[in-house]
């Protein structure tokens, strides 16, 4: 079992390192948050033969809008992106969905800073409460249509961090 402690610490160092709008404390709240729901820390490859890698389930595909749609417009910020996760810039200017499944599943750090940006995109205030957590979860990185149940969210993030 990973150390919450020590993920808390990952986390924040990796999203102060993206710049330090991106590591307030409910942004790190909720990456962890997030990690224990999608995998409780203990998958980096989605059950059975879906594409999600990563502590954070992220899919290649997410990864590829995050740097076409987002970071493409951000030289800045990429190259911050690549440091705090310690890829070449080149991999993040690289759209290759291949490329980035590999990645997430090897580097910890990637996971996270594609989290915080799926999170960043959302053009809505972040919550602070587990509750609300719970809904901006579900609709903006579960998406409606998936399989994650805000109750269970609850559940499982309050049973971890007690």
């Amino acid at each position: 079992m990973i150390s919450i402690k020590q993920m808390y610490s990952l986390v924040s160092d990796t999203c102060m390192k993206m710049g330090e709008k991106f590591a307030s404390p409910s942004a790190v709240d909720l990456v962890i948050a997030t990690g224990i729901v999608e995998s409780r820390y203990e998958y980096i490859r989605q059950m059975g033969d879906g594409p999600a890698r990563s502590f954070w389930q992220v899919e290649p595909a997410t990864c590829v809008d995050n740097l076409a749609h987002y970071l493409k417009h951000r030289p800045e910020l990429m190259r911050k992106c690549a440091d705090a996760s310690m890829v070449d810039v080149k991999h993040w200017q690289n759209l290759d969905e291949k490329v980035w499944a590999e990645i997430l599943e090897k580097n910890i750090a990637a996971g996270i800073v594609h989290c915080r940006l799926k999170y960043w995109r959302v053009p809505k205030r972040m919550p602070n409460t587990i509750e609300g957590q719970a809904a901006y979860w579900k609709k903006y990185y579960n998406s409606e249509g998936g399989k994650g149940d805000p109750e269970h969210f609850v559940e499982v993030v309050k049973k971890w961090l007690r």
